[in-house]
C-alpha cells in the first residue's frame, strides 16, 4: 500500500547539498512534484516504499488551473523519468567521476482517485535520505508558488549560500562568475547576460519578494565592457519574517523566560540585544559573562545595577511581545550593532516596529 504524503506549505524539505548543487533541468511542475516527494521522505521508510499524494492539495497550493491538469501531470511525470539527474562523484578537482540516473523508477497518474504515485530509484534514494552533513532546509510553501525553473533553482542555490556564508543570519555575499551561474542554473548558451537579467534575475527578485523567505539583490561585475561575474547579496525577506509564527508562550510569556533566552544568546559574546539613549547618545547593550547588563558607545561602558537591569528587560520583553521581527532575531541571537551595517532594511524595519510602539504608548 502506498504511502501518503500530506500536501501542505509546512512541510520541510531537507536536501542534501549533493543535490542540490546537482546539474539538472526540469519544469516548474516536475521540480514541485520531486521536491514535494522529497519533503515526505523519511528514513523509516521501506526501501521499496511507493509514495502518492492527492492531485487536489497539490493543485490549490501551486494554483494549476484545473483545466492544464491532466496535460501538466503528464508532462511532469514524463520529465521525472526521462531527464536524468548528474551527481558528481569526483574526489577532487581532478576527477571527473560521475552518477547519472532518473528522478524516479515509476510514476502513476489515478485519475479516478486523484492521486499520483511515485517509486524512488534504489540508486537516487541514499542520497535523498543520507543528509547527515550537509544539507538544506526549507519550507515547501516556498518554492510551491514560484513559476519558473529557474526561479525554483535559484532560490535553492540562494537559500544555501545564505546558509553558508551568513554573518548571525543577517546577510550573505557571493561572488560567481557568469560561466558557473550559467552552469548552476543549466542555461543555454544561447540567451545572453540581457536574457539572463531579464528571465532570470528580476523575476526571481520579484517571485522571492512575494513568496519566499529570502530576498537578494545583484551587481554586474564587468571585465572590460563585458560582465564576467555577479555579487549576489542575500537577506532575510522582512516581510516574511513579520507574518512567521513564533512561539511567544517559549521565550516572551514572562521576564524569567525572556532574560533566559538573552543570556544564552549573549551573555560574554560581545553582541547586543538592544539599544539606549544616554545623554542623547546611542549605547548598545550586551551581557557580560555572569549575564549582568552593560552598555556601550564603544569609548565607555557602563553597568547596570539589579533594579535598573530589570528595567531594560521589562522594556525589551514588551517589544519583543509586540514585534515578531525583534523575537525573530533574539531567538536568533542577532547582532544588532552588526544589523545596522549588515542588513540595514531589517534595522529599518526594527526602528518602525519600536516608533510605533512608541506612538501607541505600549512602552
Amino acid at each position: 500500500m502506498a504511502k501518503l504524503i500530506e500536501v501542505n506549505g509546512d512541510l520541510e524539505v531537507k536536501k542534501a547539498d549533493v543535490i542540490v548543487r546537482a546539474r539538472y533541468k526540469l519544469n516548474p511542475l516536475s521540480l514541485k512534484f520531486i521536491t514535494t516527494l522529497i519533503a515526505g521522505l523519511r528514513r523509516s521508510d521501506n526501501i521499496n516504499e511507493v509514495y502518492k499524494f492527492r492531485v487536489k492539495e497539490f493543485q490549490e497550493l501551486t494554483k494549476l488551473k484545473r483545466k492544464d491538469l491532466y496535460w501538466a501531470i503528464k508532462e511532469a511525470l514524463k520529465e521525472l523519468l526521462e531527464k536524468p539527474i548528474y551527481i558528481p562523484k569526483g574526489k577532487d578537482a581532478n576527477d571527473n567521476s560521475f552518477l547519472m540516473l532518473n528522478w524516479v523508477a515509476s510514476a502513476e497518474y489515478k485519475e479516478g482517485e486523484g492521486i499520483v504515485e511515485f517509486e524512488i530509484s534504489n540508486k537516487l534514494r541514499p542520497y535523498l535520505l543520507e543528509a547527515k552533513e550537509k544539507f538544506l532546509k526549507y519550507k515547501l510553501e516556498n518554492i510551491l508558488p514560484l513559476k519558473s525553473s529557474y526561479v525554483i533553482r535559484l532560490y535553492e542555490i540562494l537559500k544555501d549560500w545564505f546558509e553558508m556564508y551568513s554573518r548571525y543570519g543577517t546577510k550573505a555575499e557571493k561572488i560567481v562568475s557568469l560561466d558557473e551561474f550559467r552552469e548552476i542554473l543549466e542555461i543555454p548558451k544561447s540567451y545572453r547576460f540581457n536574457d539572463i537579467k531579464r528571465f532570470i534575475l528580476e523575476k526571481a527578485k520579484a517571485e522571492f519578494e512575494k513568496h519566499t523567505d529570502i530576498i537578494f539583490d545583484y551587481e554586474e561585475i564587468k571585465t572590460g565592457r563585458k560582465v564576467t561575474h555577479l555579487k549576489l547579496l542575500i537577506r532575510p525577506n522582512p516581510a516574511k519574517i513579520q507574518t512567521e509564527n513564533i512561539p511567544q508562550e517559549k521565550y516572551f510569556k514572562s521576564r524569567k523566560a525572556f532574560v533566559a533566552l538573552l543570556r544564552r544568546n549573549y551573555s560574554g559574546n560581545g553582541k547586543f540585544w538592544g539599544f539606549k539613549s544616554i545623554d542623547r547618545e546611542n549605547y548598545w547593550l550586551g551581557l557580560d559573562n555572569n549575564g549582568l547588563v552593560y552598555a556601550t558607545n564603544g569609548k565607555e561602558i557602563k553597568d547596570f545595577n539589579a533594579i535598573e537591569s530589570a528595567k531594560l528587560y521589562d522594556l525589551w520583553l514588551k517589544i519583543a511581545q509586540n514585534s515578531s521581527l525583534y523575537q525573530y532575531l533574539v531567538i536568533e541571537g542577532v547582532n544588532l550593532k552588526e544589523l545596522t551595517q549588515n542588513n540595514k532594511e531589517l534595522w529599518l524595519e526594527l526602528r518602525e516596529d519600536i516608533i510605533r510602539l512608541k506612538e501607541e504608548e505600549v512602552i
